[in-house]
């Protein structure tokens, strides 16, 4: 098998696969939460010899039985207009049979935009029979298939779906993918009653992170591949 290439949407999950020795690790990259990002990484990773995408880390939740920490192995993608990018079934296979029970399959909705509140949830929910939402799967898939190999995508539920997102937060991620702390403590600092919604925000998407991290160890450099 070739090599495989990572596509983050935050440093934090890239940080997830430091639980491989540095020279067995897959060739990584964080699209900082931008979908066209996500997108022209993948293509320079094609260009430098993956033949294996993965989408790799947090999502949000579109079903109301999926709790933060619950895992996701997607069978289909679905992006914002509507086309349906298929995941690599003996791949997912292989993942399947390592996890067992530890992971669901499903669709993943995705989106070019944090979509961030409980309705806006239901409606993807409903319009695409998906249970998670993200911003680089669909980007990942896109290029994936215009280059002829192998796609994944594991995701991690980070905000269940009755959790609302404040539109203030949104966006606040630098371009290295960590959060733009000032200007969070700004926001903050206009909307003093949010911190207990932002606390709960930051303990699930913890936990998220954990699931991440356990995942990666269990299926290997190579994610199952």
């Amino acid at each position: 098998m070739g090599r495989l290439g990572v596509i983050t949407g935050l440093a934090q999950e890239a940080d997830c696969l430091d639980v491989f020795p540095i020279d067995d690790r897959p060739y990584v990259g964080c699209a900082a939460a931008r979908t066209q990002r996500a997108y022209n990484l993948s293509q320079e990773m094609i260009k430098d010899g993956c033949q294996a995408l993965l989408s790799f880390g947090l999502a949000g939740g579109l079903r109301p039985d999926l709790v933060p920490g619950d895992l996701i192995i997607a069978s289909k993608v679905v992006s914002p207009a509507g086309q349906a990018f298929e995941t690599s079934k003996p791949w997912l296979e292989g993942v399947r049979e390592i996890l067992g029970e530890g992971a669901t399959i499903a669709t993943i909705a995705g989106s070019d935009k944090v979509v961030s509140t409980p309705e806006a949830k239901l409606n993807l929910a409903e319009k695409w029979d998906a249970a998670l939402v993200d911003m680089e799967s669909h980007a990942v898939a896109a290029a994936a298939e215009e280059a002829g190999i192998l796609f994944l995508a594991i995701r991690a539920v980070a905000d269940p779906a009755s959790r609302a997102i404040p539109a203030w937060v949104t966006g606040k991620i630098s371009e290295n993918g960590t959060p733009s702390y000032g200007a969070i403590l700004a926001g903050l600092a206009m909307h003093p009653w949010e911190v207990p919604g932002l606390f709960r925000l930051k303990s699930d998407s913890k936990r998220a992170l954990i699931s991440l991290r356990s995942v990666a160890g269990r299926l290997g450099p190579l994610f199952g591949l």
